[in-house]
């Protein structure tokens, strides 16, 4: 029993006592007096253990409450009975405790199921590892980039491409291959204290692929001045210059000197006009129509365009591609012809070799041509090592496998003269 129920039974029988002891200086009969303290103090009992029992009930009662918030369950609220509860501010009061605290576990739970969704769809890798680098949570970008199943959680970190003891004095660049596809990856990371212990947070992020929109906005800001700028002015001089070359034939005492002039007018704007539109094709490549198709039947037909070449196929195996057929056809052919003019003052064979990883199909066009005398510029719009090139194929190619998530590489061959372009493409998965 609490002090304060003990307190009250004092209080009572001393009550009683006091009562009967005022009846016996009054000159009451004893038998009275006995009567009044036998009726007198089991009724103080009685009225004690009501308060015992009222008291207990409500205390308990809080209790429950309590001991329900401290299991986080904010669905159970107090009962009031009554307006002249003595406990009813403290009820009311925990009553509103409980429901604000359900408000916010229903806000958090949204939160977490929010951030939880954004962390597995987001395609930067996330990882996190304690202080010795051992993997504690690694979302799907990551577990993909790093080739880990859910259940190597708990491998270290260090024993992967990441260079974590570089990243964690200041973000490092990384490069990872998957056949002969090579990606460069941003890593950053953030310190952070859980369970009083230090830990990890890294960040991995395509930069590739930012680099590649990046580049692309570029052209397509560069195309709209030069159409605005440009073009608009073209088409006048063009016009102007061809229709006063006719009427300067027309012309008797016209001059070799004013003939030639216009000429080089007319023919210098007609090539600028040429320039702006192949730039176009660039800045303005529709997105992919993509259907399922095999990339060696594909090959196959793009082969028959050059019957006067001798092209062989290495290992030519069926992949399954996601893909629009026309858009690659185009990137094949023009590969094919820069294999095919690369030999036109040698004798020799393109051969076409298939490799297949988990994720990729890699297709590489070898040819036994002179070779590429500076590889650098190979992906600088108009920069040419033709004669008569244009300088945009291997930009056009680049840009439809870029769309396909793919990659396109040039480079010289090691053990012979020649060049083999090799492109990648992600396979389609079942």
């Amino acid at each position: 029993m609490s002090t304060t129920l003990k307190t009250t039974t004092g209080m009572l029988i001393v009550l009683s006592l006091a009562f009967c002891y005022l009846l016996s200086l009054l000159s009451v009969s004893k038998y009275i007096i006995a009567l009044t303290g036998l009726f007198l103090l089991p009724a103080c009992l009685f009225l004690t253990n009501h308060i015992k029992a009222s008291y207990y009930n409500q205390t308990r009662n809080i209790a429950v409450l309590l001991e329900a918030l401290v299991d986080e369950d904010y669905n159970i609220r107090s009962a009031i009975r009554a307006e002249d509860d003595e406990m009813l501010e403290i009820k009311q009061l925990l009553n509103t405790l409980s429901q604000r605290l359900a408000q916010q576990n229903v806000a958090i739970k949204e939160s977490q199921l929010l951030l939880e969704k954004v962390i597995t769809h987001i395609d930067v890798g996330i990882i996190a590892t304690d202080v010795n680098y051992d993997i504690t949570f690694a979302n799907p970008a990551a577990n993909e980039l790093l080739g880990l199943q859910s259940s190597q959680q708990g491998a270290n970190l260090s024993c992967t491409t990441i260079p974590v003891e570089q990243v964690t004095r200041q973000p490092q660049s990384f490069t990872i291959k998957d056949g002969a596809v090579s990606k460069t990856y941003r890593i950053a990371v953030v310190k952070y204290i859980h369970h009083q212990q230090l830990n990890y947070l890294f960040f991995i992020s395509d930069v590739q692929w930012l680099l590649i929109d990046k580049e692309r906005e570029s052209w397509q800001r560069l195309h709209r001045v030069l159409s605005h700028e440009v073009n608009n002015s073209l088409a006048p001089i063009s016009s102007i210059s061809a229709t006063l070359l006719k009427q300067l034939q027309k012309l008797e005492s016209a001059t070799p000197a004013l003939e030639q002039g216009l000429t080089v007018i007319h023919n210098r704007s007609t090539s600028l006009y040429k320039f702006i539109s192949n730039f176009q094709k660039i800045s303005k490549l529709p997105q992919p129509n993509k259907q399922p198709l095999d990339i060696c039947e594909l090959i196959e037909k793009c082969i028959l365009l050059f019957p006067d070449s001798k092209i062989s196929l290495l290992n030519p195996t069926k992949c399954q591609l996601y893909a629009d057929p026309h858009q690659l056809e185009q990137v094949f052919v023009n590969l094919l012809k820069n294999a095919q003019e690369a030999m036109s003052t040698t004798t020799g064979e393109i051969t076409i070799e298939f490799e297949q990883s988990d994720k990729y199909c890699s297709i590489k066009i070898i040819d036994e041509g002179v070779g590429i005398s500076n590889t650098d510029n190979l992906f600088i719009p108009f920069f040419s090592t033709k004669v008569s090139g244009s300088g945009i194929g291997l930009v056009f190619s680049r840009q439809i496998l870029f769309n396909h998530l793919g990659d396109l590489q040039i480079q010289n061959r090691n053990e012979k003269k020649g060049a083999v372009a090799i492109v990648s493409l992600p396979r389609l998965q079942s």
